[in-house]
């Protein structure tokens, strides 16, 4: 019995432990392209941030603005809707790698070694910075909350893994990460919750 549990802690310790939660193994985990094979250093560094961005803790890249346009149509069911700057949502943020070009580059290199250029995202993954065939962005959620085709903020982040969603930067806007969790791929591609059956649609839209 004692040989058993040997074997089987040494087979735990040699499994690696990539748990939900994680970017480690997926698309965002970038460390291939750190000589000191740093994950968090493509986005954050606790040195030398970019304090001008509160939507990102210790932000690490020199973002651009994220021009162009959103997506605006009666199908959304959301009558009292107005869009706002789309460069006061999270958009900056995630299009400095999804504008589908590489010219940001990190404020603070690492320590521990150098980065190189990563390369630009795949098709599937590049949006551009037209984002008007897309779902909308930069809305106060509080504007369509009256809407009888929208859920409530309460049933929307009362859903598992929502919380949250509606809230993001203390105020009740409608972001990318309303959606997607970057940090996260257990339900791919970083949704907040699996899609099976439009889960995540009908968190907020009843239909």
């Amino acid at each position: 019995m004692k040989k058993l549990l040997a074997v089987l802690a040494l087979a735990l310790i040699a499994t690696p432990a990539f748990a939900a939660g994680t970017i480690v193994g997926s698309k965002h985990d970038l460390k291939a392209y750190s000589t000191g094979a740093e994950v968090c250093v493509f986005c954050h560094t606790p040195h030398g941030a970019d304090t001008s961005v509160t939507r990102a803790p210790l932000w690490n890249r020199s973002t651009t603005a994220a021009a162009g346009t959103v997506y605006v149509g009666v199908e959304l069911n959301a009558t009292g809707m107005t869009i706002g700057s789309i460069n006061a949502t999270d958009a900056p943020l995630c299009l400095s790698c999804h504008d589908g070009v590489v010219t940001e580059t990190l404020r603070n290199e690492p320590n521990t070694g150098t980065t190189v250029a990563v390369p630009a995202t795949s098709a599937s993954a590049n949006l551009g910075t037209d984002m008007s065939n897309d779902h909308p962005i930069g809305f106060s959620f509080a504007t369509v909350a009256a809407d009888t085709g929208i859920r409530t903020k309460a049933i929307i982040e009362g859903t598992g893994g929502m919380a949250g969603a509606l809230s993001y930067g203390g105020s009740d806007m409608v972001w990318c990460s309303s959606c997607h969790d970057v940090h996260d791929n257990t339900a791919a591609p970083f949704l907040r919750i699996a899609n099976n059956s439009s889960a995540l649609c009908v968190a907020c839209h009843i239909k």
